[in-house]
């Protein structure tokens, strides 16, 4: 037996490695930190969860039983001390606290509300005697014993954890009711929560409960995005203290998005800034999201900047808060966080409009600032609008090493074997990170990225910084004009100035193919949207006067292809392709046999593979391959989607270097895969899968994979959400998906490289159902892809490049996402 055996024995434990001193790192099952979610029954915690709220619950328990905060019975404050003095918070202060969360409940006109996590019964009390019944759960014996005896009408109070809705006790309290809560409230408890993979199981489950039209509150949230701001102005740092130490779930808007978009019903979701009079941690810190389910349609209201609002913001705001018309005000500093002239508190905001319908809110985008909206169901946002790369903070991670290495520690002794001083423990990559981690995965990611342009950028230091790459928005720049000139050109040469057509008449005069209509529809209203052409009310365009194509557009190409990485040979495509409009338009020439002009179809899709982006993102996808390599069994299981010419794959296995892999080579056409085992060998593995198909109908298995990886294909899919929610049935819990895509419409592109994605006679149009239906794009935006991921059950976890960087210019990004 070796030393390894009996801990790899142990359920929690996945590996054990021995470090180059002797000691040894133990990492997690994913199995042990997952949630598994099946809708109308209990979610299934991994036995890591399980202990983790056990722990929150013998906490509590206690903490209540001490009865060390009770005031009255409706404001027992057991348990509230503020972080940075550790004294109880003033008593008037977590009155209104109290006060206003039951406002904001009674003011979508709740009758039966089911509140999971009560605790003292601070709402309870509030909230009763305004409505026809209540439920309350929480997981303190102590607690539930005394406010179920209070004998208070209507009112049920059961001990069930937040994870158990669907269970019997919970069942049979809301069965009482006569029908389906019209509200579900967490106000206070999702800080005990250890994932987000637990809260999305909680809140999928409340949403499906909750009757038409009704809500689910998340009250009292701790603000991820402000969890560093919040340690900086501690006068007492805790011992050991600091973000990544926190043992609380934290997290942003753009989690709750995600997790809201993943649901089975229509939710929409607005997020309330703390306008508590006093200057405290609940006060700057926290704020109180509303998911409204299946709700009416949102008034459409004017959106105002505050700075737009003249000398007197405030009063400006109050003037238009009485005028009642729907608006929303955004862009407010927020005066607790931000030292700015206009900068305004919550609480300043709130008296300011007080007798009118105004709301305040926090800005979902920047926790610093805050928004005035008018009615409050103007405030009202769809995930869509939210979508982006959460950061959350789970105490999971933490709280997992810590109980793996006194695991370890116990099954060595009982083993009689010796306990290595140098004994640590680590979660796999995804699930369970902190603030700090999160960061950290993003800047090494960025940097192997940046590591790998070294070669591109002559003179650079390693890593390349953005001072080097600073020449790459230009090049983006000369790459649109060129391509809009020649559009402009072509419409211009059927349709002289002066004359107009509609679109079926240039079309006709184009002499374009039937499949490649689509391509000349999306032209047009490319140069409607640049504005070089107009379109009058019945649809008929005629040009606008612009500067002719000059002679430098050829010269143009080149110097744009080579500040950006391309090869020669693309230059050359790009500038036939341009010439050759109109012959690929009548299909009289394919786009094919101008890219592969020597048939050689391998050597000639790799002229694309090494330009700036594709060796900034497949460097970074390689070091994330690595990391997920070193944090899970032996072998990581990869599977990668439509690999095609094998670039990524080939950086992948870089990334991976020595690490134990079994990876599956897959794509739609069985050349690529015969080319793949001819250069990788039986490193790989390989098979035919096809995105827009159930893939474990095609024979990929179900539950099987660690990371999927979809490079540049995704584009391709006829409807993407659905493509995603296949390629989540391949993953295994705590699994991740790495796709890298373009996030904006390349005009060159377009003009060119479009022709290859003309779907066959038959076919539907890529993008038909999903986020692109109907508008003839191939790429997604920024917002709807992160939206995609999200809505199949995907958390996006990492984006980049970041937004302030020259390589967010070529648009190519890289997102990773975990399975909820």
């Amino acid at each position: 037996m070796t030393s390894y055996e009996p801990l790899l024995a142990h359920p929690w434990i996945a590996r054990v490695d021995r470090t180059g001193t002797g000691g040894l790192i133990v990492t997690a099952d994913p199995a042990a930190l997952a949630v598994h979610h099946e809708p109308g029954h209990p979610p299934v915690l991994g036995d890591l969860v399980a202990e983790h709220l056990e722990h929150w619950g013998e906490v509590y328990d206690w903490t209540y039983r001490s009865g060390e905060g009770t005031h009255r019975p409706d404001l027992d404050l057991s348990g509230w001390r503020a972080t940075d003095t550790g004294e109880p918070l003033p008593a008037d202060h977590m009155a209104e606290w109290a006060d206003r969360t039951a406002e904001l409940v009674l003011r979508h006109q709740p009758s039966r509300v089911l509140e999971l996590g009560c605790g003292t019964g601070m709402l309870l009390h509030r909230l009763h005697p305004h409505l026809k019944g209540y439920v309350g759960t929480d997981i303190a014996e102590h607690v539930v014993t005394r406010l179920d005896g209070l004998g208070l009408p209507g009112v049920t109070v059961v001990r069930a954890a937040a994870h158990e809705i669907n269970g019997t006790a919970v069942r049979t309290a809301l069965a009482r009711l006569g029908e389906r809560p019209d509200c579900v409230l967490l106000n206070s408890v999702t800080q005990c929560f250890p994932s987000v993979d637990y809260l999305a199981g909680v809140l999928r489950d409340a949403i499906d409960l909750v009757a038409p039209g009704g809500t689910v509150i998340v009250g009292d949230v701790r603000h991820s995005g402000l969890l560093e701001e919040h340690y900086r102005t501690l006068e007492h740092m805790p011992a050991g203290g600091g973000p990544g130490a926190d043992t609380e779930l934290l997290f942003d808007p753009a989690t709750l998005a995600a997790v809201a978009a993943g649901a089975n019903r229509h939710v929409t979701l607005s997020f309330f800034a703390k306008t508590l009079t006093a200057d405290t941690e609940l006060t700057r810190y926290r704020f109180d999201a509303v998911l409204h389910v299946d709700p009416p349609a949102a008034p459409a209201a004017a959106v105002r900047a505050w700075d737009s609002l003249g000398p007197d913001p405030l009063a400006a705001l109050a003037g238009l808060a009485r005028q009642g018309d729907p608006v929303k005000v955004v862009g407010i500093p927020n005066g607790l966080l931000k030292l700015a002239e206009t900068a305004q508190s919550a609480a300043d905001l709130r008296a300011a409009t007080e007798g009118t319908r105004a709301v305040v809110l926090l800005d979902p985008d920047d926790p610093m600032r805050l928004q005035v909206a008018v009615p409050a169901a103007a405030a009202a946002t769809p995930p869509d609008a939210l979508a982006g790369v959460g950061r959350p903070h789970e105490p999971l991670g933490a709280f997992a090493r810590k109980r793996l290495t006194e695991v370890a520690r116990r099954e060595l002794r009982r083993a009689g074997l010796t306990v290595p001083e140098d004994l640590t423990a680590q979660v796999p990559s995804g699930p369970g990170r902190d603030v700090v981690s999160l960061a950290r995965d993003a800047a090494d990611a960025d940097r192997a990225g940046r590591v790998a342009l070294t070669r591109l950028v002559p003179g650079a230091r390693e890593p390349v910084s953005d001072d080097a790459l600073a020449h790459l928005p230009a090049a983006i720049r000369r790459f649109d004009e060129i391509a809009l000139r020649a559009l402009t050109g072509l419409v211009g040469g059927v349709m002289p100035s002066g004359t107009s057509g509609t679109t079926e008449q240039i079309i006709a005069a184009l002499g374009v193919a039937p499949r490649h209509e689509w391509i000349v529809r999306r032209w047009l209203e490319v140069l409607r949207t640049e504005g070089l052409l107009r379109r009058d009310p019945d649809g008929r365009f005629e040009t606008v006067a612009t500067e002719p194509a000059g002679e430098d557009d050829g010269a143009g190409l080149d110097s744009a292809c080579a500040a950006l990485g391309y090869l020669e040979q693309m230059a050359i495509f790009f500038r036939t392709a341009l010439a050759r409009l109109p012959e690929l338009l009548r299909d009289e020439i394919m786009a094919q046999a101008l890219l592969f002009p020597d048939g050689d179809l391998l050597t000639s899709l790799s002229k694309d593979q090494n330009n700036v982006s594709n060796r900034y993102l497949n460097a970074a996808v390689g070091h994330v391959l690595g990391r997920a390599a070193a944090t899970r069994a032996t072998p990581l299981r990869v599977v990668e989607l439509g690999a095609g010419a094998g670039g990524s794959t080939a950086a992948a296995l870089d990334g991976l270097g020595d690490a134990e892999v079994d990876y599956l080579f897959t794509d739609v056409s069985r050349f690529f895969t015969m080319t793949a085992e001819d250069r990788f060998g039986d490193r790989l593995r390989y098979a035919l899968l096809d995105i827009n198909a159930d893939l474990v109908a095609q024979g990929a298995a179900r539950g099987g994979a660690d990371v999927v990886v979809a490079a540049n294909v995704l584009h391709c899919a006829r409807h993407a959400g659905r493509s995603l929610r296949w390629i989540r049935e391949l993953l295994a819990p705590g699994g991740l998906v790495v796709v890298t895509e373009a996030i904006r419409e390349h005009y060159l592109v377009l003009a060119t490289m479009q022709f290859l994605l003309s779907p066959r006679e038959g076919e539907p149009d890529l993008g038909a159902g999903d986020r692109r239906g109907g508008t003839g794009r191939v790429f997604f935006t920024g917002r709807e892809l992160p939206a995609e991921l999200a809505e199949a059950g995907l958390r996006p976890i990492l984006e980049l490049p970041g937004s302030g960087s020259p390589l967010a210019a070529p648009a190519q990004h890289l997102f990773v996402a975990a399975k909820l």
